[in-house]
């Protein structure tokens, strides 16, 4: 006999909830879906890599006579020991052995050997005036050194450009790396 108030397949009689758990042990039963659980994340993965492998931009050699931008790396916004720029292989660090707010001594050391670098400064997007040529530290051009003037306040950018198998690169830093805390 029915309860009076309460319709036939009530939310207190999980009869339905009992057929759809059932089934969905059986499903895992199958081991065609069993397989599928374990081949998809697979092929997720090495689609993932190929697509990377087949959009990906090649990394091309550097022409002579063109110009490429140098890339900061994270070191150079925060104070630290120096401040690396980079451009595919090459890789160049800045380090300063002494700074006052007129100047500066710099040391660049590079992964590859240069043909020349030049540092200079720049406030609020004007020079402060012409670039100072580094001079080779060393016979195989992988280390250069010097003076670079010009005002350093916390708004002030380094210039840098060097010549490397007669390509130019080129980059701008703050030089929050100057300053210790």
């Amino acid at each position: 006999m029915e309860a009076q108030g309460e319709p036939v397949g009530s939310p207190f009689f999980h009869c339905d909830t009992l057929v759809f758990s059932a089934t969905l042990i059986d499903m895992f039963k199958n081991k065609h879906v069993i397989i599928a659980l374990l081949v998809a994340p697979m092929l997720a993965i090495m689609a993932w890599f190929a697509v990377d492998y087949f959009v990906a931009e090649q990394p091309q050699a550097a022409n002579p006579g063109s110009s490429y931008p140098l890339v900061a790396k994270p070191n150079c916004r925060r104070p630290s020991d120096g401040c690396e720029l980079s451009n595919a292989d090459l890789t160049l660090t800045l380090a300063v052995t002494r700074s006052n707010a007129m100047g500066a001594t710099v040391e660049l050391t590079s992964a590859f050997p240069l043909e020349q670098a030049a540092l200079g400064f720049a406030n609020d997007g004007v020079d402060e005036g012409p670039p100072s040529v580094l001079e080779s530290a060393d016979d195989a051009g992988l280390t250069w050194s010097g003076q670079v003037s010009g005002r350093i306040d916390a708004d002030t950018a380094m210039r840098v450009l060097v010549r490397a198998n007669e390509a130019t690169f080129y980059g701008e830093v703050p030089v929050t790396f100057f300053f210790t805390e």
